[in-house]
Protein backbone atom coordinates (compact mmCIF):
# COMPACT_ATOMS: atom_id res chain seq x y z
CA UNK A 1 0.00 0.00 0.00
CA UNK A 2 1.18 3.50 -0.85
CA UNK A 3 0.13 6.13 1.71
CA UNK A 4 0.26 9.71 0.48
CA UNK A 5 -0.03 13.15 2.07
CA UNK A 6 -1.47 16.20 0.36
CA UNK A 7 0.36 19.50 0.33
CA UNK A 8 -0.39 20.95 3.77
CA UNK A 9 -2.47 24.10 3.91
CA UNK A 10 -1.50 26.70 6.51
CA UNK A 11 -3.57 29.67 7.63
CA UNK A 12 -1.86 32.24 9.84
CA UNK A 13 -3.57 34.56 12.32
CA UNK A 14 -4.39 38.08 11.08
CA UNK A 15 -2.29 40.30 13.38
CA UNK A 16 1.46 40.44 12.73
CA UNK A 17 3.54 41.46 15.74
CA UNK A 18 7.23 42.25 15.30
CA UNK A 19 10.00 41.47 17.76
CA UNK A 20 10.63 45.21 18.02
CA UNK A 21 7.02 45.80 19.07
CA UNK A 22 7.25 43.15 21.78
CA UNK A 23 10.53 44.60 23.02
CA UNK A 24 8.98 48.08 23.15
CA UNK A 25 5.98 46.83 25.11
CA UNK A 26 8.15 45.07 27.68
CA UNK A 27 10.51 48.04 28.05
CA UNK A 28 7.53 50.31 28.63
CA UNK A 29 6.16 48.06 31.34
CA UNK A 30 9.50 47.29 33.04
CA UNK A 31 11.86 50.22 32.32
CA UNK A 32 14.22 49.49 35.21
CA UNK A 33 14.40 45.69 35.09
CA UNK A 34 18.11 44.77 35.33
CA UNK A 35 17.96 41.69 33.05
CA UNK A 36 15.43 42.73 30.44
CA UNK A 37 18.00 44.02 27.95
CA UNK A 38 19.85 40.69 28.06
CA UNK A 39 16.66 38.67 27.69
CA UNK A 40 15.54 40.76 24.72
CA UNK A 41 18.92 40.17 23.02
CA UNK A 42 18.35 36.45 23.53
CA UNK A 43 14.88 36.77 21.98
CA UNK A 44 16.47 38.51 19.01
CA UNK A 45 18.78 35.53 18.51
CA UNK A 46 15.86 33.11 18.06
CA UNK A 47 15.56 34.04 14.39
CA UNK A 48 11.95 35.22 14.74
CA UNK A 49 11.39 38.63 13.14
CA UNK A 50 7.59 38.72 13.28
CA UNK A 51 4.80 36.38 14.30
CA UNK A 52 1.04 36.09 13.57
CA UNK A 53 -1.27 36.49 16.57
CA UNK A 54 -5.03 36.11 16.83
CA UNK A 55 -5.33 39.52 18.53
CA UNK A 56 -3.29 42.75 18.57
CA UNK A 57 -0.34 43.05 20.95
CA UNK A 58 -2.10 45.42 23.36
CA UNK A 59 -5.19 43.22 23.62
CA UNK A 60 -3.13 40.06 24.08
CA UNK A 61 -1.03 41.60 26.82
CA UNK A 62 -4.03 42.84 28.79
CA UNK A 63 -5.77 39.47 29.03
CA UNK A 64 -5.75 38.11 32.56
CA UNK A 65 -6.75 34.78 34.07
CA UNK A 66 -6.66 31.28 32.73
CA UNK A 67 -10.36 31.32 31.80
CA UNK A 68 -10.18 34.47 29.67
CA UNK A 69 -6.93 33.42 28.01
CA UNK A 70 -8.09 29.86 27.34
CA UNK A 71 -11.35 31.00 25.73
CA UNK A 72 -9.52 33.55 23.59
CA UNK A 73 -6.97 30.97 22.46
CA UNK A 74 -9.61 28.49 21.39
CA UNK A 75 -11.86 31.04 19.73
CA UNK A 76 -8.84 32.42 17.86
CA UNK A 77 -7.49 29.04 16.76
CA UNK A 78 -10.80 27.50 15.68
CA UNK A 79 -11.46 29.60 12.54
CA UNK A 80 -7.88 29.05 11.40
CA UNK A 81 -8.44 25.29 11.73
CA UNK A 82 -11.72 25.47 9.82
CA UNK A 83 -10.27 27.53 6.96
CA UNK A 84 -7.23 25.28 6.59
CA UNK A 85 -9.35 22.12 6.73
CA UNK A 86 -11.83 23.32 4.12
CA UNK A 87 -9.06 24.33 1.74
CA UNK A 88 -7.28 21.02 2.29
CA UNK A 89 -10.43 19.05 1.42
CA UNK A 90 -11.02 21.21 -1.64
CA UNK A 91 -7.45 20.69 -2.82
CA UNK A 92 -7.78 16.94 -2.40
CA UNK A 93 -11.06 16.87 -4.31
CA UNK A 94 -12.98 15.55 -1.31
CA UNK A 95 -16.37 16.43 0.13
CA UNK A 96 -16.77 16.50 3.93
CA UNK A 97 -18.69 13.22 3.77
CA UNK A 98 -15.69 11.50 2.15
CA UNK A 99 -13.60 11.80 5.32
CA UNK A 100 -13.34 8.55 7.29
CA UNK A 101 -11.16 9.77 10.15
CA UNK A 102 -10.33 13.13 11.70
CA UNK A 103 -7.06 13.64 13.59
CA UNK A 104 -6.65 16.92 15.47
CA UNK A 105 -3.98 18.49 17.64
CA UNK A 106 -4.55 21.58 19.80
CA UNK A 107 -2.68 22.32 23.03
CA UNK A 108 -3.12 26.01 23.81
CA UNK A 109 -6.52 25.92 25.49
CA UNK A 110 -8.48 23.62 27.78
CA UNK A 111 -11.69 22.87 25.88
CA UNK A 112 -14.27 20.14 26.39
CA UNK A 113 -15.56 18.85 24.07
CA UNK A 114 -12.38 19.17 22.04
CA UNK A 115 -11.64 20.61 18.64
CA UNK A 116 -12.26 17.24 16.98
CA UNK A 117 -15.93 17.31 18.02
CA UNK A 118 -16.31 20.98 17.09
CA UNK A 119 -14.88 20.44 13.60
CA UNK A 120 -17.36 17.67 12.79
CA UNK A 121 -20.13 20.24 13.11
CA UNK A 122 -18.32 23.14 11.49
CA UNK A 123 -16.99 21.16 8.53
CA UNK A 124 -20.08 19.03 8.03
CA UNK A 125 -18.25 15.73 8.51
CA UNK A 126 -20.19 12.51 8.98
CA UNK A 127 -21.34 11.95 12.58
CA UNK A 128 -19.80 8.47 12.55
CA UNK A 129 -16.35 9.65 11.44
CA UNK A 130 -13.52 8.18 13.50
CA UNK A 131 -11.79 10.72 15.73
CA UNK A 132 -8.33 11.00 17.25
CA UNK A 133 -7.87 14.17 19.29
CA UNK A 134 -4.53 15.23 20.81
CA UNK A 135 -4.38 17.93 23.46
CA UNK A 136 -0.85 17.73 24.93
CA UNK A 137 1.52 16.99 22.04
CA UNK A 138 2.31 20.69 21.45
CA UNK A 139 5.12 21.34 18.95
CA UNK A 140 5.23 17.73 17.76
CA UNK A 141 1.49 17.81 17.06
CA UNK A 142 1.51 18.15 13.27
CA UNK A 143 4.00 15.33 12.80
CA UNK A 144 2.27 13.18 15.41
CA UNK A 145 -1.09 13.65 13.68
CA UNK A 146 0.38 12.68 10.30
CA UNK A 147 1.86 9.52 11.81
CA UNK A 148 -1.46 8.46 13.35
CA UNK A 149 -3.27 9.25 10.09
CA UNK A 150 -0.84 7.12 8.08
CA UNK A 151 -1.31 4.24 10.50
CA UNK A 152 -5.09 4.54 10.24
CA UNK A 153 -4.91 4.37 6.46
CA UNK A 154 -2.72 1.27 6.57
CA UNK A 155 -5.16 -0.38 8.98
CA UNK A 156 -8.19 0.68 6.90
CA UNK A 157 -7.34 0.43 3.18
CA UNK A 158 -9.10 2.97 1.01
CA UNK A 159 -9.77 5.39 3.88
CA UNK A 160 -9.26 9.16 3.79
CA UNK A 161 -7.98 10.96 6.91
CA UNK A 162 -8.15 14.69 7.54
CA UNK A 163 -5.36 16.03 9.76
CA UNK A 164 -5.95 19.41 11.44
CA UNK A 165 -3.60 21.32 13.75
CA UNK A 166 -4.36 24.68 15.35
CA UNK A 167 -2.61 26.71 18.01
CA UNK A 168 -2.90 30.19 19.51
CA UNK A 169 0.47 30.30 21.23
CA UNK A 170 0.23 34.06 21.75
CA UNK A 171 -1.52 33.04 24.98
CA UNK A 172 2.01 32.50 26.32
CA UNK A 173 2.70 36.26 26.22
CA UNK A 174 2.58 37.40 29.87
CA UNK A 175 4.06 40.90 29.97
CA UNK A 176 3.18 41.39 33.64
CA UNK A 177 5.19 38.33 34.73
CA UNK A 178 8.75 38.97 33.66
CA UNK A 179 11.16 36.02 33.61
CA UNK A 180 13.57 34.71 31.03
CA UNK A 181 11.00 32.07 30.02
CA UNK A 182 8.10 34.50 29.63
CA UNK A 183 10.22 36.78 27.44
CA UNK A 184 11.58 33.99 25.22
CA UNK A 185 8.46 31.86 24.90
CA UNK A 186 6.13 34.84 24.84
CA UNK A 187 7.94 36.11 21.77
CA UNK A 188 9.02 32.89 20.06
CA UNK A 189 5.63 31.57 18.98
CA UNK A 190 2.93 32.44 16.46
CA UNK A 191 -0.69 31.44 15.88
CA UNK A 192 -1.89 29.35 12.94
CA UNK A 193 -4.01 26.48 11.69
CA UNK A 194 -2.89 23.78 9.30
CA UNK A 195 -4.41 20.77 7.58
CA UNK A 196 -3.58 17.93 5.21
CA UNK A 197 -5.28 14.85 3.79
CA UNK A 198 -3.66 11.44 4.23
CA UNK A 199 -4.97 8.61 2.06
CA UNK A 200 -4.13 5.50 0.12
CA UNK A 201 -2.95 6.38 -3.37
CA UNK A 202 -5.87 5.95 -5.73
CA UNK A 203 -8.47 5.95 -2.95
CA UNK A 204 -10.55 8.73 -4.43
CA UNK A 205 -8.52 11.72 -3.25
CA UNK A 206 -6.31 13.76 -5.56
CA UNK A 207 -2.84 12.24 -5.47
CA UNK A 208 -0.80 13.82 -2.70
CA UNK A 209 2.78 14.81 -3.55
CA UNK A 210 4.37 13.06 -0.55
CA UNK A 211 4.59 9.32 0.07
CA UNK A 212 4.94 8.07 3.65
CA UNK A 213 7.58 5.34 3.69
CA UNK A 214 7.88 4.94 7.46
CA UNK A 215 6.99 6.47 10.83
CA UNK A 216 8.64 6.74 14.23
CA UNK A 217 7.73 7.93 17.73
CA UNK A 218 10.16 8.29 20.60
CA UNK A 219 10.14 9.50 24.20
CA UNK A 220 13.64 10.39 25.36
CA UNK A 221 14.33 8.66 28.70
CA UNK A 222 14.79 10.91 31.73
CA UNK A 223 13.91 14.05 29.79
CA UNK A 224 10.88 15.28 31.71
CA UNK A 225 12.84 18.33 32.90
CA UNK A 226 13.61 19.61 29.41
CA UNK A 227 10.36 21.36 28.39
CA UNK A 228 6.90 21.48 29.98
CA UNK A 229 3.74 23.52 30.25
CA UNK A 230 2.12 24.80 33.42
CA UNK A 231 -1.42 26.07 34.00
CA UNK A 232 -1.57 28.78 36.66
CA UNK A 233 -4.20 31.31 37.66
CA UNK A 234 -2.76 33.82 35.20
CA UNK A 235 -2.95 31.38 32.29
CA UNK A 236 -0.80 28.86 30.42
CA UNK A 237 2.98 29.14 30.78
CA UNK A 238 5.76 27.27 28.97
CA UNK A 239 8.98 26.49 30.79
CA UNK A 240 12.27 24.70 30.28
CA UNK A 241 15.24 23.50 32.26
CA UNK A 242 18.99 23.07 31.76
CA UNK A 243 18.42 19.86 29.77
CA UNK A 244 16.48 21.71 27.06
CA UNK A 245 19.46 22.64 24.90
CA UNK A 246 20.78 19.07 24.89
CA UNK A 247 17.53 17.15 24.40
CA UNK A 248 17.31 17.25 20.60
CA UNK A 249 20.95 16.23 20.29
CA UNK A 250 20.38 13.29 22.63
CA UNK A 251 17.62 12.05 20.32
CA UNK A 252 19.79 11.95 17.20
CA UNK A 253 21.53 8.60 17.89
CA UNK A 254 18.11 6.99 18.38
CA UNK A 255 16.85 8.60 15.17
CA UNK A 256 19.86 7.16 13.36
CA UNK A 257 19.08 3.71 14.79
CA UNK A 258 15.54 3.93 13.39
CA UNK A 259 16.86 5.00 9.99
CA UNK A 260 19.15 1.93 10.08
CA UNK A 261 21.52 3.20 7.41
CA UNK A 262 18.79 4.29 4.99
CA UNK A 263 19.89 7.30 2.96
CA UNK A 264 18.55 10.73 3.88
CA UNK A 265 18.70 13.15 0.97
CA UNK A 266 16.64 15.99 2.46
CA UNK A 267 14.83 16.89 5.67
CA UNK A 268 11.96 18.98 6.97
CA UNK A 269 12.85 19.92 10.54
CA UNK A 270 10.55 21.47 13.11
CA UNK A 271 11.63 25.12 13.41
CA UNK A 272 12.12 25.17 17.16
CA UNK A 273 15.14 27.44 16.84
CA UNK A 274 18.28 27.86 14.72
CA UNK A 275 20.28 25.51 16.93
CA UNK A 276 17.68 22.74 16.75
CA UNK A 277 17.41 23.06 12.97
CA UNK A 278 21.15 23.06 12.30
CA UNK A 279 21.94 20.41 14.89
CA UNK A 280 19.32 18.02 13.51
CA UNK A 281 20.47 18.51 9.93
CA UNK A 282 24.07 17.94 10.94
CA UNK A 283 23.07 14.77 12.79
CA UNK A 284 21.32 13.53 9.64
CA UNK A 285 24.46 14.14 7.58
CA UNK A 286 22.97 17.09 5.70
CA UNK A 287 24.44 20.53 5.12
CA UNK A 288 22.98 22.80 7.83
CA UNK A 289 23.53 25.87 5.66
CA UNK A 290 21.51 24.67 2.66
CA UNK A 291 19.24 22.00 4.13
CA UNK A 292 17.50 24.28 6.61
CA UNK A 293 16.23 26.92 4.19
CA UNK A 294 12.52 26.13 4.58
CA UNK A 295 12.72 25.58 8.35
CA UNK A 296 14.55 28.88 8.91
CA UNK A 297 12.10 30.73 6.64
CA UNK A 298 9.20 29.31 8.65
CA UNK A 299 10.89 30.22 11.95
CA UNK A 300 11.35 33.84 10.85
CA UNK A 301 7.54 34.12 11.05
CA UNK A 302 7.38 32.54 14.50
CA UNK A 303 7.39 28.98 15.75
CA UNK A 304 3.84 27.85 14.93
CA UNK A 305 3.88 24.97 17.41
CA UNK A 306 2.00 21.92 16.15
CA UNK A 307 1.39 23.66 12.82
CA UNK A 308 5.08 24.43 12.25
CA UNK A 309 6.13 21.18 10.56
CA UNK A 310 3.10 21.38 8.25
CA UNK A 311 4.32 24.84 7.25
CA UNK A 312 7.82 23.52 6.52
CA UNK A 313 6.38 20.66 4.44
CA UNK A 314 4.20 23.09 2.47
CA UNK A 315 7.27 25.19 1.70
CA UNK A 316 9.17 22.06 0.67
CA UNK A 317 6.42 21.04 -1.75
CA UNK A 318 6.12 24.55 -3.19
CA UNK A 319 9.86 24.73 -3.83
CA UNK A 320 9.89 21.30 -5.47
CA UNK A 321 10.42 18.18 -3.38
CA UNK A 322 14.06 17.12 -3.64
CA UNK A 323 14.85 13.75 -5.14
CA UNK A 324 15.50 10.76 -2.96
CA UNK A 325 14.28 9.99 0.54
CA UNK A 326 13.59 12.66 3.13
CA UNK A 327 12.86 12.82 6.84
CA UNK A 328 10.31 15.07 8.54
CA UNK A 329 11.04 15.39 12.25
CA UNK A 330 9.40 17.36 15.05
CA UNK A 331 10.19 17.70 18.74
CA UNK A 332 7.83 18.34 21.64
CA UNK A 333 7.68 18.50 25.44
CA UNK A 334 8.32 15.22 27.11
CA UNK A 335 10.94 15.19 25.50
CA UNK A 336 9.21 13.60 22.51
CA UNK A 337 10.15 13.15 18.87
CA UNK A 338 8.00 12.15 15.93
CA UNK A 339 9.38 11.48 12.47
CA UNK A 340 8.27 10.31 9.03
CA UNK A 341 10.29 9.02 6.11
CA UNK A 342 8.96 10.74 3.01
CA UNK A 343 9.61 10.79 -0.72
CA UNK A 344 8.08 12.54 -3.68
CA UNK A 345 5.24 10.71 -5.43
CA UNK A 346 6.26 10.21 -9.03
CA UNK A 347 4.26 12.44 -11.34
CA UNK A 348 2.05 13.87 -8.61
CA UNK A 349 1.35 17.59 -8.64
CA UNK A 350 0.64 19.52 -5.47
CA UNK A 351 -2.98 20.69 -5.18
CA UNK A 352 -3.45 24.37 -5.93
CA UNK A 353 -3.50 26.03 -2.51
CA UNK A 354 -2.06 29.44 -1.81
CA UNK A 355 0.49 29.75 0.96
CA UNK A 356 -0.59 32.11 3.70
CA UNK A 357 1.37 35.38 3.73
Amino acid sequence: MTVVVSRPVVRTAPYWVSTEEIAGDLRGRHPAHPKLALWLRMLGHTGVRTRPWVAPLAETGERTGVGDRSRAAYEGARPLAVDAARESLRGAGLAPGDVDCLVTTHTTSWTVPGMDVDLIRLLGLRPDVSRVGFATVACAGGAHALVQAARFVRAHPGSRVLVVAAEALSTLYHPRTLTLQTVLYGGLFGDAGGAAVVSEAGAGAEAGPLEVAGTWEFVLPDSQDAYWGVIEEAGLFFDSGPDAKKAAGRVLPHLATWLDGRPVDWAAVHPGGPGIIRGTLDGLGLDPETGGTHSLASLARGNLGGVALLDVLARTVDAGIPGGDGVAVAFGPGFTTTALRLRAVAGAAAPAAAQAP
